[in-house]
Order: structure tokens, then C-alpha cells, then sequence
């Protein structure tokens, strides 16, 4: 079993360190000067110091700093920033980078308050084992494998692809008009507004904010993984880190990676026990915001999140806890925000989704099997060969199906309830396309997409499966010794 594990990483690798080389070779060939330094890059390293000096002013006075709580107050700060842009542009009609510094200077006048919160008992962990320090190292390396992309231009890099575009004409139009210079103008624009917020060259700044999310997202995992699988946390968020897909996606070309994190920590914080925010009023406004981030990033993100909270109610036996529902109410209510946003920022009418222009395939034995084929062929090619990322999906599924059988094998308690959310994450990924495919949506049901998209959708929820997976693992070698 260990084996494998470590086979699988050093495959991981070799994928992660070939990529860095294609992107390397292809910047010096797109003229790009590695490492070159620009007024743009110094304003954008000031923002990330910036919001992670008011994270760290967040921490409880007199006690110990926790990585994991600094690291979701980051991310909360970010998507506030991101947000509080959107409405600003909604409503005033232009976007104004003054605004992040006068919001920064109140967000620390608040940490005067949140600092002074009193102080959460946490239980002591043990000190990590050697592997466990090992693994944890591994994890920072390939954290560290994103780093390339602050210097050298992505080889699909294209003018009117939907997110870096739009931060470069947020900047060039001076509002939030920039999303009609760009596909997919319909989309809500969050993930590019983060962009934007450190965005001054389309090809190299913009990217820092959105890697260092990342890692503060590493930090306030590891304690979820601890959690419930304390011997194996540390192989968990090496191999959160070691997917492709996370360290791959979460600059400008996708915005799935940024999803998940939303995703992620507002489900986490649905059943935190206190130790990841406090006091309880921060830890509803975080689940908001991660609520409403994941909503406005993609559409998809309010799917996520709702079908992540119809588990966790359906699992949790105080129902009327607030923090179960934060994070729902977030998406819903930011949803609504963009869908009513004022006339001028309205996409096109050829750009609108609407279930009238989905017209149902021909119901016939042949077009039923060519819709079937579609799926599977294009789910099939996305599970088997897609960064091995798919192959975590089959083989976690595979030890629950055995541990099952065995009796009374699957962890419970939270790593189950995120466990189960994430699984029905991903059946809900596949339900869409299974309509989509057969309504004959021009697009979303093309094999191409399909065969391109599927499991980019999965990564959304990925971190919830991949806890129960390691708390599975952790009960498997447990009755491995014991047998």
C-alpha cells in the first residue's frame, strides 16, 4: 500500500516537473525574460504582504499563532477584497484600486476587535515521525512547482480566453465592462477580479495572489486531515499538492482550482469544531464569503455548495446550527446579486443560457446510444489518463466498496459527512453532463468538452473525498497490523 503511494507520487512528479520545463522552454521562446522585475510585480508582492500582515493581525493576542487559522483568514480577506470590488463596480459603474488600500486599512481597525476574542481550547498534537515531516516537505515542493508561472506566459495562453482577459480589460476599460472583450461574458467575474487585484501586465503579474491561496489553503487542510486520519495527514496534503489539476489550475486559465478552495473551506467551516475560526460570528461571516466566492467564481460553485449542505444537514444532528447553512446562503444571495446586476453589465442575449434553447435528442435506440457512448467515452478517457488525478477518484471508491464489505470498515463522524458531500459533488458533476448530453446542448455536450472538462468539475470537491480517503487508508493499515 505504501508503495504504491510512493509510486504514485513520483509519477506526480514527473508529470509536475515536465510541465515546468514545457513552460520554461516556451516563455524563452515567447521572448519572456525570467524573473524580470517590474513596478507591477513590486505592487503586487506589496498587496500579498499587505493582506497577509492583517491575516496574521487577525490571530487571538496571547497565545499561539495556528498556520491554519492565518491561512483562512487569508483566503476570507481575499475573497472580500474580490467582492467588495464587484459590488463597488456594480454600483458605481468604474473599478478604483484605491478602494483595496482603504479596504485593507478598515479590515485592520476590525482586527483590533477579532484579536481580542478569547482564546479556544485545542487539544496537542504529537510531534510528526520523520516521514511525516518528509511528506510535509514534499508538499511545499510541489506548492513551490507553481512558481514558473509568476515569470513565464502559459503555452495556451489566449487574448480572449475568459479569465486573464478580463483582467487585463478591467484594467485597460477601468470597469467591469471588460467582461464583454472576453468570452463567456455571462459568467460572474470574481476569480478574474482577484487576478485583477495584482494584475498591471497580461503576461506576467497577476498571478501571485491566486498561488499563495493556494497555500493557505494547504495550511488550513492539514489540520482537517489531522482530524481524522492523524498517522497519514501529512501524505494527504502531499498529495492534495501532488495532483496536478490543483497546482495546475489555479492561476488564469482555469478557475476550477479556485472553486474548490471556496467549496472546501465553507463546508469545513459548516462542521469545524472551533478550532479552524473563531470566535462563532467570524466563523459564519467566512462562510459566507466562501459561500459566496464559490457562487460567483463558476455557476457550478452554487451547485457544489448546495448539494455539500443537503448532506451535511442530512447527516448532522443539530440541524438548526447556523454554519450548516452560512455557506449556503452565501452563494444564494451572491447568485441573485449577479443575476439582477444593472442593465449595462447584462450579457448578450446569444451568450445567456436558457433551458428553452436546449431542444431533448431524438429519443431512438441510435441517438440513446450515441449519447451513452458520448459520456462514457469522454468520462472514461478523463478517469484513466488525466494526470492520474482520475485514478484517485476509482480508487478510493474501490477501497470503500472492500472496506464495506468487510463490515463496519468506513470511518464515520466528519471525515464520512465531507467524505459523503464530496461523492455527491461529483454525482451531481456527472448528472449534469448526463442531461446536458442528452438535451443536446451545443456545447457542454460535445465529446470534446467532456473529454477536456469532467474531471477539471471533479477537483471542485476533491479535497472532501480525499479526507475520507485518508482516514479510509489510515483504518485499512490499521487492519492490516492488527490482522
Amino acid at each position: 500500500m505504501v508503495g504504491l503511494l510512493v509510486a504514485a507520487i513520483a509519477v506526480q512528479a514527473g508529470i509536475g516537473l515536465w510541465r515546468v520545463a514545457i513552460i520554461y522552454r516556451q516563455g524563452l521562446q515567447a521572448g519572456v525574460r525570467p524573473f524580470a522585475w517590474s513596478t507591477g510585480l513590486a505592487l503586487e508582492l506589496l498587496l500579498a504582504a499587505a493582506l497577509a500582515a492583517v491575516a496574521w493581525w487577525w490571530l487571538p493576542a496571547g497565545r499561539r499563532r495556528h498556520a491554519a487559522q492565518w491561512g483562512i483568514h487569508f483566503l476570507a480577506l481575499a475573497w472580500f477584497l474580490a467582492l467588495a470590488h464587484l459590488a463597488y463596480g456594480m454600483l458605481v459603474g468604474r473599478l478604483d484600486r484605491a478602494v483595496t488600500w482603504a479596504l485593507l486599512g478598515a479590515l485592520a481597525a476590525v482586527g483590533a476587535l477579532v484579536r481580542r476574542r478569547p482564546a479556544e481550547p485545542v487539544a496537542p498534537t504529537p510531534p510528526l515521525d520523520r516521514a511525516g515531516r518528509l511528506a510535509l516537505w514534499g508538499a511545499a515542493g510541489f506548492w513551490a512547482l507553481q512558481l514558473p508561472n509568476l515569470v513565464f506566459p502559459y503555452h495556451w495562453f489566449d487574448a480572449k480566453a475568459v479569465w486573464a482577459c478580463r483582467a487585463v480589460q478591467f484594467t485597460a476599460r477601468g470597469s467591469l465592462a471588460g467582461i464583454f472583450d472576453c468570452q463567456g461574458p455571462e459568467r460572474a467575474p470574481v476569480h478574474s477580479l482577484v487576478l485583477w487585484l495584482g494584475h498591471t501586465n497580461p503576461v506576467v503579474e497577476g498571478r501571485l495572489l491566486p498561488i499563495l491561496m493556494v497555500g493557505a489553503f494547504g495550511l488550513a487542510f492539514y489540520p482537517l486531515a489531522r482530524r481524522v486520519a492523524p498517522r497519514l495527514a501529512p501524505w494527504a496534503v502531499l498529495w492534495l499538492f501532488a495532483t496536478n489539476r490543483v497546482y495546475q489550475g489555479a492561476i488564469n486559465a482555469y478557475a476550477d482550482v479556485p472553486v474548490m478552495i471556496a467549496v472546501a473551506i465553507g463546508l469545513a467551516l459548516a462542521v469545524d469544531d472551533g478550532r479552524l475560526v473563531s470566535p462563532r460570528w467570524l466563523a459564519l461571516t467566512v462562510g459566507l464569503l466562501a459561500g459566496a466566492a464559490a457562487a460567483l467564481i463558476k455557476r457550478d460553485g452554487l451547485a457544489m455548495v448546495g448539494v455539500g449542505t443537503i448532506v451535511l444537514l442530512w447527516t448532522a444532528e443539530r440541524r438548526r446550527d447556523a454554519r450548516l447553512w452560512m455557506p449556503l446562503l452565501g452563494g444564494v444571495a451572491a447568485y441573485l446579486g449577479w443575476h439582477f446586476r444593472p442593465d449595462w453589465l447584462a450579457a448578450p442575449p446569444q451568450f445567456a443560457l436558457k433551458l428553452e434553447q436546449l431542444e431533448p435528442a431524438t429519443l431512438s435506440i441510435g441517438a440513446v446510444l450515441r449519447s451513452l457512448w458520448t459520456i462514457f467515452y469522454g468520462m472514461q478517457g478523463q478517469l484513466l489518463s488525466h494526470y492520474a488525478f482520475g485514478l484517485f477518484a476509482i480508487g478510493w471508491l474501490a477501497v470503500a466498496v472492500w472496506l464495506a464489505r468487510r463490515g463496519g470498515g468506513i470511518p464515520g463522524g466528519v471525515a464520512r459527512r465531507l467524505g459523503l458531500a464530496g461523492l455527491a459533488g461529483w454525482a451531481t458533476v456527472a448528472l449534469l453532463y448526463v442531461v446536458l448530453t442528452f438535451t443536446g446542448h451545443p456545447h457542454m455536450g460535445t465529446l470534446f468538452i467532456i473529454r477536456t472538462g469532467f474531471s477539471r468539475h471533479l477537483v471542485h470537491t476533491f479535497p472532501l473525498c480525499l479526507l475520507l480517503a485518508a482516514a479510509m487508508v489510515e483504518r485499512l493499515l490499521t487492519i492490516e497490523r492488527s490482522g
